[in-house]
């Protein structure tokens, strides 16, 4: 046993006190209170769930906790954690569905300079598609028919030699028409043959110059069933906006339609409300909102459609709390690990996943990633504590010292591969301050020495 034992002899008497290998001050500091996590300020990106559920996860879990320190990169900053991108759209999709009757479609076009549309045949016969596009006939907005023109258009716009394509036998199974500014503004028409109708096609409009823009931006990255996620529904026009009329439907992992979604005004912009329309029976993955906009502005009507996804979970566990944080030293006063303890509550049978990133702050302020780590363990119903370990000496690599800070914590559903929560400040957790010089030297593997070669830990102060 490497415990070191001292006995202490006072005012007639005797205490005998056992201190452990590894037991410092800062072991003793460490028993300052934890950090709760709840109601904690969210970052751009960052995930809380609110109510968990009861639901175990069947695949992919198993005891034993393993933990893992690996050094970083100090070379650039801290990166910022993905955050919701607001997706754009002056473009739009109508369907004629397989088995079809012959039918005319109308296209609104505001913008007709650059526009562009685009006649695609359903299914993977290119013939039969070819077939079915001599079947088709644009028409502009005084009437008069537009596809050949537009079709030439096009050809000379992608450098295109119909003539060569025919030679060497090439299939155009895709209509591409370029229009200009002399087609007109106005209600467009394409008329659908019968050949064309009983294959089936989609028709894409694509008004580039158009001052009129969909935009759709969600709440988060990761939205909870019960929790007042949504996706925000703009509407970008230089003319004002007579009316517009949102249809909004959610498809499944699998790009399957499953449900609309109401939107709703919310003082002065529209919501989109998906984690309304979700429950936590549904499944788990990537799910995508698509919205129609159609209106008129300035007179001139428009028909826009857009997507956006996100991540849907339905989150079993939580980070409670953090703390806890303290100095690891060997008996000769070397630090050899930086410990923070994590407590989850968990609601069902999983394999959990904690990780963070160990900062320093250099000379001019910046945070500069210079551990990272990882813990995981199978967990029942109940609150659990997992400790994550940095390594001293993959922080001490860069040999940027001082108080180091805990960044990007995160908890992981490994049964169900789901991002549950993220805090990308880590609750503003400091360790207490250290020199460089008191930190344990790495094990050198054949990575970090890789990256020590490629000077990937020289930073200038």
């Amino acid at each position: 046993m490497n415990s070191n034992r001292f006995f202490v002899r006072s005012a007639g008497l005797s205490l005998a006190v056992v201190l452990l290998g590894g037991f410092t001050p800062e072991r003793a500091m460490a028993a300052s209170n934890m950090r709760s996590a709840s109601g904690a300020a969210l970052a751009p990106g960052d995930v809380a769930p609110g109510r968990l559920y009861s639901r175990d996860a069947t695949e992919g879990i198993g005891p034993g906790r393993v933990s893992v320190s690996n050094p970083a990169s100090p070379k650039q900053p801290l990166a910022a954690p993905l955050a919701p991108e607001t997706r754009r759209s002056k473009s739009t999709v109508l369907h004629v569905a397989p088995r079809s009757a012959a039918t005319q479609l109308e296209l609104p076009i505001d913008a007709p300079d650059e526009a562009w549309v685009m006649i695609i045949p359903k299914g993977n016969d290119a013939k039969a598609g070819e077939d079915a596009l001599r079947d088709v006939a644009l028409f502009d907005a005084k009437g008069v028919r537009a596809d050949r023109r537009a079709t030439r258009d096009a050809q000379n716009q992608m450098g295109v030699d119909p003539a060569r394509l025919k030679a060497e036998g090439i299939l155009k199974p895709i209509a591409m028409l370029r229009l200009n500014r002399e087609m007109g503004r106005g209600k467009y028409k394409v008329q659908i043959g019968a050949k064309a109708a009983a294959l089936g096609v989609a028709i894409e409009i694509r008004v580039p110059s158009s001052t009129i823009e969909l935009s759709l931006t969600s709440s988060a990255m990761q939205l909870f069933p019960g929790d007042d996620g949504y996706v925000t529904v703009g509407l970008q026009s230089e003319a004002p906006v007579d009316h517009v009329r949102y249809e909004a439907s959610l498809y499944n992992p699998r790009f399957e339609r499953e449900r609309t979604v109401p939107v709703v005004k919310v003082g002065n912009e529209y919501r989109a409300m998906v984690s309304r329309a979700m429950n936590e029976k549904d499944e788990t993955g990537a799910w995508v909102l698509e919205v129609r906009a159609v209106g008129s502005a300035g007179g001139q009507d428009f028909d826009r459609l857009g997507q956006t996804a996100f991540g849907f979970a339905v989150p079993t566990a939580r980070i409670a709390s953090v703390g806890k944080e303290r100095l690891v030293r060997e008996p000769g006063g070397k630090v050899t690990a930086l410990e923070v303890d994590v407590v989850l509550d968990s609601q069902a049978l999983d394999r959990y996943e904690v990780t963070g990133t160990l900062v320093a702050t250099d000379a001019k302020g910046v945070e500069r990633p210079v551990a990272e780590a990882q813990v995981t363990d199978q967990f029942a119903a109940g609150t659990h504590t997992l400790t994550l370990r940095f390594e001293a000496g993959h922080a001490g690599l860069s040999k940027l010292d001082g108080s180091y800070a805990l960044r990007g914590l995160q908890l992981y559903s490994l049964g169900t591969n789901t991002l549950y929560h993220r805090l990308a400040k880590g609750l503003d957790l400091r360790f207490p301050a250290v020199r460089a010089s008191e930190l344990a030297a790495a094990e050198v593997t054949p990575a970090i020495e890789s990256m020590v070669r490629a000077g990937e830990f020289d930073v200038g102060q």
